[in-house]
């Protein structure tokens, strides 16, 4: 078979260093003189390839030797990013973890390829069918439950309950929705820091920053060192993005005390792996406070409700606001079997809300004893705590693509408000406090009862403790609660179907109940280099 001159070119430039020199009457020839130029050409373009991957290993072995030298700690923190980044396996003593900069959980790594030294791309589809049976207004009913702690007057009836689906972020409506596209860039930037940046695209097109964030690769004694904006290491599912969960929705305790965000905030974090036999990870951090729950602030629509009022509600205060302490402790197991505790508290310094309340009047222009309801607002101000634990236990059943594996998660959460009004059309009310106090617990287990084929059972609950107390009154309003079904079929990677039923029973307001059924059928799909999942 004859080959092409190009192909004969790179089989001699593979098969002999240098050119033998050309008898000087065959110089003259057009073709080879084509050919000597070609294989010129192709000579230096590997010897300039040469050169350089030997300065990328020669960077690389002088950061092998600047690891190798670290201290134990440091060591001890790669170990524990690397078990993180291996969910099905409990966290063991690893000496020959590459880096401490592998905390990150496998997401961007040590420099080990070419596509290492340029930023990871990824982008993840992410839609649903929705049905319920009151009028597609379940998905967002279910994020606003009743509390005696409310931000704004509570909505009445479907058609409100329908309005405020519209306008709740990842909340669905009967047919299909577009929930978002995550647009994602992980990166190593230099040998001391690591970044990415998170974008969600919704269905209408509006974009959003989920996080954008640095951290250190290589700080002593085990420390690491956050900045930016970044989902909080509050709970355990509180850092997870909505592709990562194990049902379609968020939990209600979640929804309904920190808001369909969670913890998400601009600010620091620090974290300190000690250098103890098993894994532990403590840490601290401090944000603007900037939230749609725990520790809002209200809006100029809320304030004008108030215009009529005496008092005074006071302004937004400067930040830092928010500061979270928590702690993760995962004792050593035998292998397959991987055991997580976690206990969390955060406490944001400035919580105001409105609260509406009503008064029976007399009608104007009637003749008979009739009465119309006065609706009056009271502001608070005040702080807000909240408090956490959590466990995760995870099996790997040794099944081909999931088969047997088993997974256990439940966190419980607790809200308090310490609030005093500040502004009320009754002047005698004014410096009154009220407490108010919410809790929460959700517990799931998810199995693979085949390859690639899972199982999933969440019961969840909300205000097992729902009360204001304050003044001459205390008052307990009962709570919701719903089970949920749902089958995952991961089809590679890169896919995934899921079928998800519920059972709700949600209290709207003390003594009106929305009891319903809804169903869900979700895709994800991922494009891209898109990192392994922390544990």
């Amino acid at each position: 078979m004859r080959h092409s001159l190009p192909q004969g070119a790179l089989c001699a430039a593979l098969l002999t260093p240098l050119l033998a020199p050309l008898p000087a009457a065959a110089a003259s020839d057009p073709e080879i003189a084509e050919l000597r130029a070609s294989l010129n050409q192709i000579k230096n373009q590997y010897e300039r390839r040469i050169a350089d991957l030997e300065s990328r290993l020669a960077t690389a072995e002088r950061q092998a030797a600047r690891a190798a030298r670290e201290s134990e700690a440091a060591a001890k923190q790669a170990q524990a990013a690397a078990a993180e980044s291996r969910p099905m396996t409990a966290p063991t003593v690893d000496p020959a973890a590459p880096s401490p900069a592998a905390q990150s959980g496998g997401v961007l790594g040590a420099l080990t390829s070419g596509s290492a030294f340029n930023p990871q791309i990824a982008v993840i589809l992410d839609g649903n069918y929705y049905h319920d049976g009151i009028g597609g207004a379940g998905s967002a009913l279910v994020g606003a439950a009743y509390q005696p702690s409310q931000l704004a007057p509570h909505t009445h009836g479907e058609e409100a309950a329908g309005e405020a689906a519209a306008h709740s972020h990842g909340a669905a409506e009967n047919g299909f929705n577009f929930r978002e596209a995550e647009l994602s860039f992980t990166a190593t930037v230099d040998p001391y820091f690591d970044a990415a940046l998170f974008l969600a695209i919704d269905g209408d097109g509006e974009v959003e920053l989920e996080e954008g964030w640095f951290h250190t690769r290589g700080l002593p004694y085990g420390l690491r060192m956050k900045g930016g904006k970044f989902l909080s290491n509050f709970g355990y599912i509180n850092k997870q993005h909505p592709h990562q969960w194990d049902f379609v929705d968020q939990n209600l305790p979640y929804l309904n005390l920190l808001g369909a965000h969670g913890l998400q905030d601009t600010g620091v974090q620090l974290t300190w792996l000690p250098p103890l036999p098993f894994y532990t990870l403590l840490g601290a951090e401090l944000a603007q406070g900037d939230q749609e729950r725990f520790g809002a602030v209200v809006d100029a629509d809320q304030r004008a409700l108030l215009a009529d009022n005496v008092g005074y509600l006071g302004e937004e205060n400067e930040g830092p606001r928010l500061w979270t302490a928590f702690a993760k402790v995962a004792p050593n197991l035998p292998e397959r079997h991987a055991l997580q505790f976690g206990a969390s508290y955060a406490r944001n310094n400035q919580h105001q809300e409105v609260q509406g309340h009503t008064h029976e009047v007399a009608a104007e222009h009637s003749d008979e004893h009739e009465h119309e309801e006065l609706v009056h607002y009271n502001a608070l101000a005040g702080y807000a705590d909240i408090w956490g634990l959590d466990l995760v236990y995870k099996y790997d059943g040794g099944g081909a693509e999931g088969h047997k594996g088993f997974k256990f998660q439940t966190e419980y959460l607790r809200s308090t408000k310490d609030l005093s009004i500040r502004s009320s059309p009754h002047p005698e009310a004014l410096g009154a406090s009220r407490d108010f106090t919410s809790d929460g617990l959700y517990a799931q287990a998810v199995y693979g009862f085949a390859p690639k084929w899972t199982a999933g059972l969440r019961y969840d609950i909300f205000g097992m403790t729902n009360e204001v107390s304050g003044g001459t009154t205390s008052q307990d309003f009962g709570s919701s609660n719903r089970w949920t079904l749902d089958i995952t079929w991961n089809l590679s990677e890169f896919s995934r179907l899921r079928a998800q039923y519920a059972k709700n029973d949600i209290l709207e307001e003390p003594g009106q109940r929305e009891r319903f059924d809804a169903f869900y059928l979700q895709f994800l799909m991922s494009m891209g280099s898109h990192g392994a999942h922390t544990f």
